[in-house]
């Protein structure tokens, strides 16, 4: 078995059992998707493409907010209860370190953003009396564009979590996760071009995501393990 997957498996495995993690992810990832569906799925008229256009509007922000929220459990615990510096003794580069907490993110980040927009498919297939999930554009959203953005999210948070102190992090934050929903948000609305799901944007949404997660990446390899040990509180 790889470094890369026992450290990811460690980490899928504290996060299943973080209840107070696990009760935000889930109920952000019912509610708030399932009252935006409703409207839009009241707004659309029946009209499939608008329905799933506005769930994949929405799966995505909920995808790296779910990230964001993860991460606050693989990167700063470890930095609150002292244990990062027993992790950074072990034979391992802090590079896989960094990958292996980013990918023991992304699973549990990911499957609830799936069961999210599959509740939203549900609330609003039942409200429009249409086959949204049939929608192939809608399909390719949630299999490649949401888990890139997700694992971008996951890396640069991480990294930055890893890098800064305690105080900044509760800052840079916010700023990180609300600066990833508006750049989501504005990318939507310029390249959609109508209420449905667009190819071009699928396609520029992919291309920003990847490049976001190579620059996570990047920063990440910047880190250093004297750096991680001063900001330890």
């Amino acid at each position: 078995m790889s470094t890369l997957s026992v450290i990811a498996r460690r980490e899928i495995r504290l996060a299943l059992r973080n209840r107070g993690v696990l009760i935000t992810a889930f109920i952000f990832a019912i509610w708030f998707p399932v009252m935006t569906a409703l409207g839009i799925a009241a707004a659309a008229g029946g009209d499939a493409a608008a329905v799933a256009g506005g769930i994949a509007a929405i799966t995505l922000p909920v995808g790296v907010f779910m990230g964001y929220i993860f991460c606050s459990d693989a990167f700063l615990r470890e930095k609150r209860d002292g244990t990062i510096e027993t992790l950074l003794c072990a034979p391992v580069s802090l590079q896989r370190l960094w990958e292996g907490k980013a990918l023991g993110v992304v699973v549990p980040a990911y499957l609830t953003t799936l069961l999210a927009a599959a509740v939203s498919m549900g609330a609003a297939s039942a409200l429009a009396d249409a086959p949204i999930a049939a929608e192939p554009l809608l399909l390719l959203h949630l299999a490649a564009v949401v888990p890139v953005w997700i694992a971008a999210a996951a890396g640069l948070i991480g990294a930055a979590q890893l890098a800064l102190g305690m105080r900044e992090n509760q800052i840079l934050g916010f700023a990180f996760i609300f600066g990833f929903i508006f750049l989501i948000g504005g990318l939507q609305a310029v390249l959609s071009g109508g209420s449905g799901i667009s190819a071009t944007a699928e396609a520029v949404l992919a291309v920003v995501g990847l490049a976001f997660l190579a620059l996570a990446r990047f920063i990440a390899g910047k880190v250093t393990k004297e750096r991680i040990v001063r900001t330890i509180p």
